[in-house]
Order: C-alpha cells, then structure tokens, then sequence
C-alpha cells in the first residue's frame, strides 16, 4: 500500500512568487489559493494573497487576509507593515500608525516600516514625533540613507519656527543626518536636494548650488531642480543667470507654478515691472506659496472701466506688504463709484483714517458677515492692482506720505518722550526681522547699531516688536546707551498705537520688516537696511538709493556695521 506524499506547498509558493513579480497577477493567486486549499493558516500565502488584493485597490478585503497571516504567525511583520499601506490608502491613518510601529517592534530593523512611520506622521503634522521615528531609525537600521536623508528634511523643515537658543543645534543635527545620508548614498539626486534647502536656510547659498548642480547632473530632467538652482543663483546676485534656470525649468515643465512665480519677482527686482506682475499673479496656484487667496465669486478686475462700478480689494500677504500695496488704493477709489477694502484686522483704524472715501472692513474668516450679502462688479488682491497700476517706474505717483496716525496720540508720546531731554532728537530703531526662514538673514545684531549710538543730542526709540529685553541690556552695558522702550505700546497688537510711536519720531532706522513700511508711509525719514540677493524682498529693487513706494525712505545696502556707517552719516 503507497503513502500518500505531501503538498509540494513551498514549491507552489516559489512558483507563485515568481509569477507575482512578474506582474501574473492571477496566476500568481491561482497558485496562492492552491496552497491555503493545502494549508489554510500559512502566513506566507495569506499576506501575499493580501498584498494581490492591496494592488488591485481592494484594501479592506486585503487586511482581512493581513490580519489571518498575523494571527497564523505572531512573529511575522510583514502583515502589520502591509496591513498598515492598506490602512493609509483608506484614510485610515492612525491604525496605518499603529500597524507600521507594530511591525517594527517585532523587527527592529525593518526599515519600510519605520520609514512610513516617520513618513506618515510627518504628512499629518505631527513633526516632532516624525523626528522622533526617523531618529529610532538610524539607530536601528544605520546602513539604510533614507532614515538619515528624512531626519535631515524634517529637521530643516522646523528650523523656521524653532526658538533661537535651539536652532543652531538642530541644524547641526539635520547637517550631520544629510552628511551620513550622502556617505550612504552619494548618488541619490534627493538627497542633494535636501541638504541644499539646509544650506539655504543658513544662508550659504553657494553649497547649496553646489548640492543643487550635483542633483541636477544625477537627474537633469528636474523642473523643480532647475527652479530652486535658479533662486540660489539670485540670492547670490545672478539674476540674470536666473533668469536662464527658471527658462530652463518652464522648458521642461510649462505649467512649473514654482518657476512662473519666481521669474516674477525676478523681473519686479530688475524693474521689469510689466513682465513681473504677470508671473507674480500666479502666486495662489501653488501650495508652497505662503499666500492665502480670498476666493470670492465676482471677476477679478484686470483694467475694466471702473466707472459706475463697484470694486472689493483685499490683501493677501504679511500686514508690512498689505501697507506696501495700499499706495494704490487712493487710485482705484477715484476710479470705481464705490470701494471696499477689506483688510488685515489690526490695520482697520489706521485704514478709516487714511481712507476716509473708502469703505474699510476686516474679514478673515469663512462666515464672517462684514460682506454678507454684498455683491461687487469687480474683485482684487491689493497686490495684484500693480499689473494695471505699476507697469513702469514713470507710473508710481510722487507724493507725500499715505497713511495717517493719531495726531492726538503722537503729540502725546513725542512730549512724552522728550520730557528728559528737550532738545534731542527722537530716532527710531528696529533691528529684527521675523519673516519664517529669512530672521537671521535680514537681521542686524545689537552691535551692528553701534555706530548711530555715537551721535550727540539723540534718544532713541525702541520700535523692535517682540520680546527684545535681552538686547536693550545688551546694548545699555557694551555701549552705555539707554534706548527709550515705551511698555505701552505693543506693535504686534497695536498698529495704531504703533503709527503713533513712528509717527512722534524725527527719523527712523530698521530692517527691511512692517516698521520700515509704517515709517515710509507716515512719511517719516527712514533709513532701511536691505540685505543682498534673494534675503532681499524684490520691493526694494536692485539699484537705486531710494523707494518709489515710499519717498522719505532712502534704502542702504551695505552690510552690517559698515552699513550703519553709512546709514549714521546719511540720516542723523
């Protein structure tokens, strides 16, 4: 009598796999059910039955053949890591989180795993704790450059709005993570990539051109490659050769937003105004913008006839920007037979005294009713009014200052401020920039002021917003300068109160940030300190000592100390 022999199940199996990476789908399924109809609990066929199902987007039928693998096989991850992609394709993204932690306990090396972890946590915004999984992963699996390479990104992704004292050790940390990256992987065209937008952030624009033509060369068919290289290029005073990489970028990718935009602002720094709004325009098309469109529903206003129409303006950018722009305000409202402005809510009294033809609301919520059942022939950012408005240096008007603060409230404060010493002049200082990613780069320290505090017959103003205690003690011992700062007024809060505190100033010195913007237009004589290259907003143009935005500002573009050299001769 002949035994019967057993299943051939691993050779099934083998077979099986072979058909399944071949892409024979169903031959490969065929097979898979041979074995289960054989042994209905192994693991192996059970998980990649799923993963059959997972390809062809049936996601829950493929985690319940996740789940029976895991249960046949405590010890096995794969299932928890495969369990996890269907999870995530299902929105289902904390399980997904659970599923990736749960196959990487049981192995800790398992790299897939703990990357979509990291990944997936990071989509969510949970950045510290992507961190947190892509720092566990270069401990567990230290041969593995993508653990490096993604601690190295979110690192450099959070350094913007890290607090000062940490920022220097993280980025550090995220240099040494790309470093290790690239000594695993010297070859990865993303990895180049990401450690130029480090570099950038730093400030060291010429390694980051260095890593951007590496990556360029490894992969050259890169739109958003040629695009970043073209910005390193300009912050390194190429706008020219700029020009060239964002035209090769628009040559691989027509629709390139990235490109669209920055050869905008480009061509505005250049003063080829015409050509630069075009390409600004298309700011809101891309989510890498920080700019926030107000979709409403009436046509957008590209030079129509205004007369007997109704216009609603709007800003999209930081409150120093909606000031910039609203030089252009008065000129619509002679136009249009009525003019709403809708604007930034701490700008609403400044704005109805300025404006007193004008109709000034603050709306910047979905649901707020200040525009409730209004209707408008005619909508427009504020900014976008330049294509029409600003075609040419000739056609920025020449006048006085735009904006009015209380005049109430400046006398106040200027006697206030004077009451010690009569006869001084009041200077204004600001030193500090806080736009996300630029701080360090259009910043002066405390010292570089040092040459205005040598001027007789002065008391200087504090008009630095934010907390700046460390740096009035700092400049009252290492120069024996005690500048005024006025508890009362809170530019962060305050902008009326704060345009009053300009305004009781005889002159004012700042950084290229809101304060320059409310001193240029109040009309108060100004001197800005502009970085070179990209730090530098396009607003401020390449040449030139002064701004045809505002008249009473004159621009210094000398860098540091040397700069306020300049700048103490030229306004005190």
């Amino acid at each position: 009598m002949t035994r019967a022999s057993s299943p051939p199940i691993m050779e099934w199996l083998r077979k099986a796999v072979t058909y399944h990476q071949a892409g024979d789908l169903h031959a490969a399924e065929r097979l898979y059910d041979k074995v289960l109809k054989a042994d209905r609990n192994n693991a192996d066929a059970l998980n990649l039955k799923g993963l059959i199902a997972n390809t062809n987007g049936r996601h829950k039928h493929a985690i319940a053949f996740f789940d029976k693998a895991a249960a046949a096989r405590p010890g096995f991850a794969d299932p928890r890591f495969n369990k996890g992609l269907s999870l995530a394709a299902l929105g289902r993204n904390d399980e997904a989180l659970a599923s990736y932690a749960e196959a990487a306990r049981i192995k800790p090396d398992y790299g897939d795993a703990r990357l979509n972890l990291g990944l997936l946590l990071h989509m969510a915004g949970r950045k510290e704790e992507a961190i947190a999984a892509f720092r566990a992963m270069t401990q567990t699996c230290p041969m593995d450059a993508r653990g490096f390479y993604n601690l190295g990104a979110c690192l450099e992704k959070i350094l913007p709005g890290t607090e000062a004292d940490k920022r220097d050790a993280l980025a550090a940390e995220s240099a040494a993570a790309f470093e290790r990256a690239l000594a695993l992987n010297p070859s990865n065209p993303d990895i180049h990539y990401g450690y130029s937008n480090l570099h950038t952030f730093r400030g060291d624009y010429r390694q980051a051109a260095a890593h951007l033509e590496t990556a360029l060369r490894l992969r050259p068919h890169w739109p958003d490659g040629w695009n970043n290289l073209a910005n390193q290029a300009e912050a390194l005073g190429d706008r020219k050769g700029a020009l060239t990489m964002f035209a090769r970028a628009l040559e691989q990718d027509p629709d390139n937003t990235g490109a669209f935009v920055n050869r905008g602002m480009t061509c505005l720094a250049l003063g080829r105004l015409a050509e630069g709004w075009q390409g600004y325009a298309r700011r809101f098309d891309d989510p890498r913008f920080p700019f926030t469109p107000r979709n409403w529903p009436w046509p957008k206003w590209t030079g129509e006839d205004l007369s007997g129409k109704s216009i609603l303006l709007w800003g999209d950018q930081g409150v120093g920007d909606e000031i910039l722009y609203s030089s252009m305000i008065p000129e619509i409202a002679r136009r249009a037979a009525v003019c709403v402005v809708e604007c930034e809510p701490r700008l609403l009294p400044i704005y109805r005294r300025s404006f007193p033809t004008v109709e000034i609301v603050s709306v910047r919520r979905p649901g707020d009713l200040a525009l409730a059942g209004r209707a408008f022939d005619f909508q427009s950012s504020v900014l976008d009014l330049g294509a029409q408005l600003r075609p040419n240096f000739a056609a920025f008007p020449i006048r006085a200052g735009l904006l009015r603060a209380d005049a109430d409230s400046t006398a106040r404060l200027r006697q206030e401020y004077l009451r010690n010493h009569p006869g001084n002049r009041l200077i204004g200082l600001s030193w500090r920039s806080v736009n996300p990613g630029m701080t360090h780069q259009k910043s002066l320290e405390p010292g570089d002021l040092a040459p205005l505090f040598r001027q007789p017959g002065v008391t200087f103003v504090n008009l630095q917003y934010g907390d700046v205690a460390q740096d009035l003690a700092a400049i009252r011992e290492s120069h024996g300068v005690a500048i005024l700062a006025d508890a009362t007024i809170n530019p962060l809060a305050d902008l009326d109160g704060f345009a009053a505190q300009v305004q009781a100033c005889d002159a004012v010195v700042t950084v290229s940030n809101t304060t320059a913007h409310v001193a240029g237009a109040l009309d108060v004589p100004t001197a800005v300190y502009v970085p070179d290259g990209r730090k530098r907003h396009w607003y401020w143009f390449d040449e030139g000592a002064y701004s045809p935005w505002y008249r009473s500002l004159r621009i210094f573009r000398l860098p540091g100390a040397n700069g306020m050299e300049e700048i103490s001769k030229g306004i005190l």
